[in-house]
């Protein structure tokens, strides 16, 4: 199964930073207030419903889905150890989904919970649990659409006209999202 943010990525204009007014993740009265636009919500709902999909099809086999393979890369790299990743497999994998449709279903829960604000601006407040959650679901939807646009370290980057170009937006923009929420939870990262 591929997953087909296509149709959808296509119509949603993704915002950068600067397009909305004043800070997109601040902390208030013990809670962190994350403001997302309108587009931004559907989209991380449509890419978290997606991953969800691939993440309960657990009867597929190794190799069958990319996507899967990614979220979920063998202990075991020697093909001479596939009995040891089996059993590996059996004793990890149904906590590995459990914990990563766990972090999906408190990212979708959570956009339920959204406030709306002027301009149709929306903002999500989080404990830092629920931020942490996030992080781990964000990462997950990273990866996904990764492995669905084929951005590689070779091609981080794509002309505006390239069927991928709504794809690594989106990637670009979880990724910023992702790490403003790291942020936040361990304080500014010096380099």
């Amino acid at each position: 199964m591929r997953m087909g943010y296509g149709q959808r990525c296509s119509a949603i204009r993704l915002h950068e930073a600067g397009d909305l007014v004043g800070e997109r993740v601040t902390r208030h009265d013990g809670k962190i207030d994350l403001v997302l636009h309108p587009d931004e919500i559907e989209l991380l709902r449509e890419l978290a419903t997606q991953t969800a999909t691939v993440l309960i099809a657990s009867d597929e086999a190794v190799g069958a889905n990319p996507v899967r393979d990614r979220l979920f890369p063998r202990a075991y790299d020697d093909p001479t150890e596939d009995t040891a990743e089996s059993e590996w497999q059996s004793i990890v994998h149904p906590d590995l989904v459990k914990g990563k449709a766990t972090a999906l279903g408190g990212l979708l829960d959570d956009l339920d919970r959204v406030k709306t604000g002027s301009g149709g601006i929306t903002t999500v407040d989080l404990s830092d649990e629920q931020m942490s959650t996030w992080v781990s679901a964000l990462n997950d939807l990273r990866i996904s659409l990764a492995v669905t646009i084929d951005l590689t370290e070779a091609q981080q980057e794509v002309p505006p006209s390239h069927v991928h170009a709504q794809g690594f937006a989106a990637y670009y923009f979880l990724s910023y999202l992702q790490g403003e929420l790291l942020e936040m939870l361990t304080g500014p990262l010096d380099f």
